[in-house]
Order: structure tokens, then C-alpha cells, then sequence
């Protein structure tokens, strides 16, 4: 009868997992590891309705601490977890398992990553039932308890530092080392840090100073963790440009954003108060005051060369919202009947023209031409016509938004905007006017008149109620980036990982302080901590841009507690 029971039941394969602190009775017939793994298998025999079996392998720690994971049974036993050998890990105890909450709670998340389920015989503790897992979140509070007991000293330690002008540690700022806990000006990257001030008080313009920072070749400070994991250097944004202008870091100042006060520093400074006070000054001005051009002073880079698959042009027009102007391209086909009957209708024209101005700089670079110029005048290098094409690269930022205009003119002939392509046919003998430019000698016999053709693959969506280009796939077609990263949802998730690790290494003490810092309301950081109990698989694709369309951080903050079943959390988020 058991044996047909059993039979109903999916095989489990249990591990027993036995420590005594020390050596001390270890050398009898029968001492206290045999009397924990004896109590463990009284509880597989009870279970074995359920398909419990015990596995042959013994894990047991005899004379090791619980205080430490560095536990030679232990560790095999998690490698054998890793290699899918075990179902159910059993103990006689908790503290058998670590006297440490912070490991043991560590071990639980692991077990769950893992689906093995984790049973305390003489605790009645069993995650695999909603009791077991309500105990723990019971063990989990208490250890909140603990981590918050324990970072109210340290953050006392912490104010009394900077209070003394300490640098306390974190990211290293660009223009700084860190030596023995302290600040020391690396004179190449201050130079940088002068430069990003200098740009942004002379333009008012963060996207200009971004621009200029680009074309000098300055980029972000690279830097390494803690745990090895290295993030390159990387062109400035405008987020990462705000971050240097308003940290008083570089004039000589330690902050303690909690206490909203600030300290003189023990390192040096890099700019001037009256450098920094120049550029707050610029920053609290209206955005819109400090524009300096309207978008609508942009010509229309591509008037006179669009049709679409019937062979109606596409006219420039803009609309016009609280002072902001919007460009686009609209059939002429759409306006004399209905947009109905157009499957084009409008087109953004920034994102068309970025395309557009994209291809026109790779066409007059690859191959393909680089062989027809030397095919009409063999007297010619290759390294010459190469050098001669890579200056009009470089140049070709450079250009006002009219000489680019003026160029793409030249050059093409016609472009055909389809539902799910974009083709280009470029004029040869304009691309020639163009390279005659930079290359004077190169003679025109007038036989590179075939046309080059270049056919992209698109497609014409949706996102937020903005309408984008991208490939078939949903990649950029500029920069063949993935369009579905979600920049919101990725800093929320990497917000709520800082946030943790701040818990952790109680560096705040709870929730309500982490909120204070970062001037958040409670209820909101509340919410975004729980994103560190995404699945993994689920925050990969995140950040990846591989997750539904239709996720966005909203979603998530409005859904509540999130499932503590990882498949539950598939489902309901869409990945299943």
C-alpha cells in the first residue's frame, strides 16, 4: 500500500546535513552527528508517502563553527545542488545549518534558486508549506532588526567623519584617486572635470557640453568593484554631466546629505566656489530659457527625396504643443484622400534623418566605394582614398545641420519608405563632388555612374505614444543597440540592489532612511526594494531589453508584493 503511495508522488530526493562545534565526543560509536542524521531519517521514513528518499551521500561537519560557510560538507553538499542531485536539504536545527541569520537567510535564497526545499526536523520548519515560508519571513524581520541595530553606529561613525572633512568611501569621482581612504587630484582627469564646468557655463547648454565633451574624446571615469565586476569608461550623458556639476566634491567640500550639512574636505579642490556657483546658477535657470535654438530652426534634411511605395512624396510639417515643436513627414497621398488609405501616414523626421545621415556617412566609407574609386582612377591608393574618407568621417559631426543638408542632397537621389524597408539610392557622381573636396587630384571619367542601392530593413512602431524606427528585430538602426532597453526600469532595479546592499552592509538602517537620503517617499522606495526579489532570469532579461513590451516600472509598482514563486512571477509578468 505505501509502496503504491509513494508511486503517486514525484520523487524527492533528500540530504541530511549534520555539524557539531567540536571534536569533543566525535570518536564514540555513536556521537551526536549520527544522532542528528538519525533524527533525519525518522523524518524522510514519515514522509516517504510523499516520495521522500534518502540520498547515499553524507554530509557531515564534525569540530567546524557555524559561524563560518567555509565548511568542507557544506560545500559539497552546495555543489551537488548546483548539479540538480538534491530536492530537500534536512537538518536537526537551524543553527545546525549557521549561527550567522545573514548566511543563513543566504542559504535560503540559494535553496529557493535552486528549488530545493529546506527542513528543520525538530523546528517544524518546512518551506515547501505556507507555514515554513511564513517562519522565515518571521526570521527575516528579526534579522532587518539586527542590520538596523547595528548600522545606527556606523552611521554615527560615518557623520562623525565627515564632519572632520573624511571622505567615507563609494564611487571614486573622476579627477580623483583614492590612496589609503583619501582623495588625490589625478591632474589628466581634472583637466576633464574643468573642461565639462568651463563647456556648460559658456553654452548653458547640457546637451552642447555633452557634444563638445565627445569631440574632444573625454569620456566617464572607468572603475572596478568591489567584487571584480568592471564598467569601462563611457561617453558622457547628460545624467552623468549633472552628477560632476552638482557635487561639491570638486571645490574642496564633503557632504552629509542626511544631515543636509557640508564640511571642508581634507582633499583638494578642483574648480573654484566661483566656477561652481557660476554653473548652479545656470542649472536653476529655466531649460527653456536657456535654449538656445528652437528645434524648429532645423531644416529639413531630407525635403524633396521621400516617397513612399506608390510613388507620393513625403512633405515636411510640424506641430506645435506648449512650445515645443515636433517635426515629421507626411504623405501627400494621406492629405489628398484620407490616412486611411496610407499605410505610411506621418514619419518623425528627427528619427528618419538620423537614419538617413547615418547611411549617407557609412556609404561614402565602405568597401563597395572605396573599390569604385580606385576602379576609375587607378593612379590612386587605396590608403589615400581611405584617409581621404576617414577625414570626411570625422568631420561630418562637425557640420551644421545645413551643410549636412546640402550634402545629402548631393548625394541622393531618391529615397522609398516602405512599411518594412527603407531604400536608398545615392548618386554617384555626387559622392564624387564630395570627396573631390578632400581629395583634389581624383580625376572624374564619368564611368561610376551606376547607382548604389542600399535597402534597410525596418519596422514602424510604437512605445509610449511615440512612434520609432527600428529593425525587424527592435534594434536601433543607427547604432544597432536594443530600442527595448528600459532605461526607468533598469535604474529602479539597480536603485533597489544599492539600496539592499546599503541594508546589508548597514550603511543605512532601514527603508525610511534610504528614502530620506535619496529625498524619496517611503511608500515609493518601499516599493522599488521589492524588484531584488525579481527571479533572476526576469532582471537578466530587463536588462537586456528582453522583457515584454508591455513591463514598464508602473506596472510592477502598482502590482504589489510580487508572487515568491519565481513561476509565479513568470506568469504573471509575461515571461511564462
Amino acid at each position: 500500500m505505501m509502496r503504491d503511495i509513494a508511486q503517486n508522488h514525484q520523487r524527492k530526493r533528500c540530504a541530511i546535513y549534520t555539524r557539531k562545534s567540536s571534536e569533543e565526543g566525535l570518536d564514540k560509536e555513536f556521537n551526536s552527528l549520527d544522532a542528528q542524521r538519525e533524527a533525519g531519517k525518522n523524518k524522510i521514513l514519515s514522509q516517504r508517502h510523499e516520495g521522500w528518499e534518502l540520498i547515499n551521500e553524507h554530509y557531515d561537519d564534525g569540530g567546524i563553527s557555524g559561524g563560518t560557510m567555509e565548511r568542507p560538507a557544506l560545500q559539497r553538499m552546495i555543489d551537488d545542488i548546483k548539479a540538480g542531485k538534491i530536492d530537500i536539504v534536512l537538518v536537526y536545527k537551524i543553527d545546525r545549518l549557521s549561527r550567522s541569520m545573514l548566511d543563513f537567510l543566504g542559504m535560503i535564497k540559494f535553496f529557493d534558486e535552486y528549488n530545493v526545499s529546506f527542513v528543520s526536523v525538530t523546528q517544524d520548519l518546512n518551506t515547501d508549506s505556507a507555514m515554513g515560508r511564513l517562519v522565515l519571513n518571521v526570521l527575516q524581520s528579526f534579522a532587518q532588526f539586527e542590520r538596523e541595530i547595528a548600522s545606527e553606529r556606523i552611521k554615527d561613525k560615518i557623520a562623525l567623519s565627515k564632519q572632520r572633512g573624511m571622505w567615507m568611501g563609494g564611487t571614486i569621482p573622476l579627477g580623483y584617486d583614492a590612496i589609503d581612504s583619501k582623495l588625490h587630484v589625478i591632474e589628466d582627469e581634472a583637466k576633464i572635470v574643468r573642461f565639462l564646468f568651463d563647456s556648460f557655463i559658456e553654452t548653458s547648454s547640457p546637451t552642447d557640453t555633452v557634444k563638445l565633451a565627445k569631440t574632444q574624446g573625454y569620456k566617464t571615469k572607468a572603475r572596478r568593484t568591489s567584487t571584480g565586476k568592471h564598467y569601462p569608461a563611457r561617453d558622457f550623458t547628460k545624467s552623468s554631466l549633472y552628477q560632476i556639476l552638482r557635487n561639491q566634491l570638486y571645490i574642496g567640500k564633503i557632504e552629509h546629505k542626511e544631515k543636509g550639512e557640508v564640511y571642508d574636505g581634507q582633499h583638494d579642490a578642483i574648480i573654484s566656489e566661483e566656477i561652481f556657483n557660476q554653473a548652479q546658477s545656470v542649472l536653476n535657470t529655466n531649460p527653456k530659457y536657456r535654449q538656445r535654438k528652437s528645434k524648429n530652426d532645423r531644416p529639413y534634411l531630407l525635403k524633396g527625396l521621400l516617397k513612399d511605395p506608390k510613388g507620393y512624396s513625403l512633405t515636411p510639417t510640424y506641430s506645435k504643443k506648449k512650445d515645443k515643436i515636433y517635426r515629421y513627414y507626411v504623405s501627400t497621398h494621406a492629405i489628398k484622400t484620407t490616412y486611411d488609405n496610407c499605410p505610411l501616414k506621418t514619419i518623425s523626421a528627427p528619427f528618419l534623418e538620423e537614419i538617413i545621415m547615418e547611411q549617407v556617412r557609412r556609404s561614402l566609407t565602405n568597401v563597395e566605394w572605396v573599390q569604385r574609386i580606385q576602379q576609375q582612377d587607378t593612379a590612386l591608393k587605396l590608403p589615400d582614398i581611405r584617409k581621404a574618407l576617414k577625414n570626411f568621417d570625422m568631420m561630418w559631426a562637425e557640420l551644421f545641420p545645413a551643410e549636412q543638408a546640402r550634402i545629402i542632397q548631393l548625394v541622393i537621389d531618391n529615397i522609398l519608405v516602405h512599411p518594412d524597408k527603407i531604400i536608398i539610392t545615392f548618386h554617384p557622381s555626387g559622392m564624387l563632388s564630395v570627396l573631390h573636396q578632400f581629395m583634389p587630384d581624383l580625376k572624374n571619367h564619368g564611368d561610376i555612374d551606376d547607382p548604389m542601392v542600399i535597402e534597410i530593413p525596418v519596422q514602424f512602431q510604437r512605445k509610449a505614444k511615440r512612434k520609432r524606427i527600428t529593425t525587424p528585430d527592435g534594434r536601433n538602426v543607427v547604432d544597432m543597440s536594443n530600442e527595448n532597453i528600459d532605461d526607468a526600469l533598469i535604474k529602479a532595479i539597480a536603485r533597489a540592489h544599492r539600496w539592499q546592499e546599503m541594508l546589508d552592509t548597514r550603511e543605512a538602517k532601514s527603508i525610511a532612511d534610504i528614502a530620506n537620503q535619496e529625498g524619496l517617499p517611503k511608500s515609493y522606495a518601499s516599493q522599488v526594494i521589492k524588484l531584488t526579489e525579481l527571479a533572476p532570469d526576469i532582471t537578466s532579461a530587463i536588462l537586456e531589453g528582453k522583457q515584454p513590451t508591455t513591463l514598464q516600472l508602473k506596472d510592477l509598482i502598482k502590482a504589489g508584493p510580487l508572487p515568491l514563486n519565481w513561476n509565479e512571477q513568470r506568469t504573471q509578468l509575461g515571461f511564462a
